[in-house]
């Protein structure tokens, strides 16, 4: 146990340092309205080592469709979304979600429906029915949610889909994320937490603790799920345990170098990757109808006919920002955390689940979608999807799993952190990130209230 928290504790202190000098040392997230994201990755593009492509000829990097360097995040939608530039390499334009499985991503996604309601472009089954008859349109907006499948770390460089798209991912704590799963569609689903019964009745708390102590270890061991998806690009998450989740879920590999860093030699998926690498397959047309639509009926609900049915055109998944194959199996190691952190980074807004509910969380996102604060879908009201316990407090929202396994089942949250210390050192760095976008936002809010 000593040795495990050595560990984390140093792999927290080298991302801490990574954090400050890698963020930090740059002057546009510390002083008034700042440079994008996206303008920042152009600017260091050059300095770049050439991105090693399977084989056949380079494409040229894509190319932003901002008019400035300079983008506040107010009202980023309108600046995204504004009618496309001679320079721009493709002419979709996205709201891209990452979705990290039982992490606030049901609640986000009835958030996006009535963002999109209230700009006036639905994204209902009556435009999927139109995608269908009439290919694209010059000024929609295409959803697209990434679930099930792992990021290409190099994608915000290398694909144009992603310069052309509004980004937003949740994440949250590794562990709490674990078992909320493990509970949700895992063993625990069959043992539910009573929380009038938790402690106070002695025979329910030895039988749950009993339950977790036998059954968590054998979900986290039981691999004939996990393994019978790998070569299913669009499946690799699914509805079981899968170590270093949030960390594989952005740190993919799609170049030789990264490959063959990791050992992977299987020349029939590394064809597969090749043949749809944006730097060989042209990405610059959508294709609406491979796009994400909301069922009406239940906004929390999603038309997934790209990333579950594939037929017809969508046969190789949607079409959407960092939709083609990446590997993300085998052992992570400490590179795979920096990757994961340059990946996040290029986000335009980074989410955590313990605090999306906080006003000024909710006033953020709001600004950045175009849509008033005070909007009765604002995220601060929005009640918890899929939530398997109700939080009743600030420390339940952080820790409910972790306290209540520290109590009735220690030998299984020990072993779910050494299997998970480095998706918990990278959830650190993500934490950083996240102050450090709000406190852009918040200084650009204090700018603009000067001018006005």
């Amino acid at each position: 146990m000593m040795e495990t928290n050595a560990k984390r504790t140093g792999l927290i202190g080298l991302f801490t340092i990574y954090i400050s000098f890698g963020l930090y040392q740059n002057p546009s997230y510390l002083y008034g309205l700042t440079r994008s994201a996206s303008a920042q990755q152009r600017s260091n593009v050059k300095d770049r080592s050439p991105h090693k492509v399977l084989a056949g000829k380079s494409r040229s990097k894509p190319e932003s469709c901002y008019s400035s360097d300079t983008e506040p995040y107010f009202n980023r939608w309108k600046l995204r979304f504004s009618p496309p530039h001679s320079n721009c390499t493709s002419t979709g334009k996205y709201l891209f979600f990452k979705h990290i499985r039982k992490a606030g991503g049901t609640t986000l996604r009835s958030y996006f429906n009535d963002v999109f309601l209230y700009h006036g472009k639905p994204r209902g089954m009556k435009e999927y029915g139109r995608s269908r008859r009439r290919p694209s349109e010059p000024d929609a907006v295409y959803f697209v949610e990434q679930e099930f499948s792992t990021m290409d770390y190099k994608c915000p460089i290398i694909d144009p889909r992603w310069n052309n798209s509004l980004r937003i991912i949740t994440l949250r704590h590794p562990i709490e994320r674990h078992i909320s799963e493990f509970f949700f569609s895992g063993p625990g689903h069959q043992f539910p937490i009573k929380r009038d019964q938790l402690y106070v009745n002695q025979t329910y708390t030895k039988e749950l603790s009993e339950f977790l102590e036998e059954n968590v270890p054998a979900w986290m061991e039981r691999d004939g799920g996990k393994e019978g998806m790998v070569g299913k690009f669009n499946m690799l998450f699914g509805r079981f345990y899968v170590d270093n989740f949030q960390l594989r879920a952005l740190a993919g590999c799609s170049s030789r170098e990264c490959l063959e860093e990791k050992n992977f030699t299987d020349e029939n998926i590394l064809k597969y990757i090749q043949n749809f690498h944006p730097s060989v397959k042209s990405y610059a047309t959508p294709v609406p109808k491979c796009t994400n639509f909301i069922q009406v009926q239940r906004t929390t609900n999603l038309l997934e006919m790209c990333s579950k049915m594939q037929k017809d055109d969508c046969s190789n998944g949607c079409d959407g920002p960092c939709f083609y194959p990446s590997v993300a199996w085998g052992e992570m190691k400490t590179k795979d955390i920096e990757r994961a952190f340059e990946a996040l980074k290029a986000y335009d807004v980074v989410l955590l689940m313990e605090t999306f509910d906080e006003e000024d969380q909710s006033a953020w996102l709001s600004d950045v979608m175009g849509v008033p604060r005070d909007a009765n879908f604002a995220l601060h009201k929005k009640h918890a999807s899929n939530s398997v316990v109700q939080k009743s407090n600030k420390r339940e929202k952080t820790h409910f799993y972790r306290d209540l396994f520290r109590k009735v089942a220690p030998s299984a949250l020990t072993k779910l952190e050494y299997d998970n210390e480095l998706e918990v050192a990278f959830f650190e760095s993500a934490v950083e990130i996240n102050k450090m976008k709000t406190g852009q936002w918040k200084r650009e809010v204090v700018f603009q209230s000067s001018q006005s």
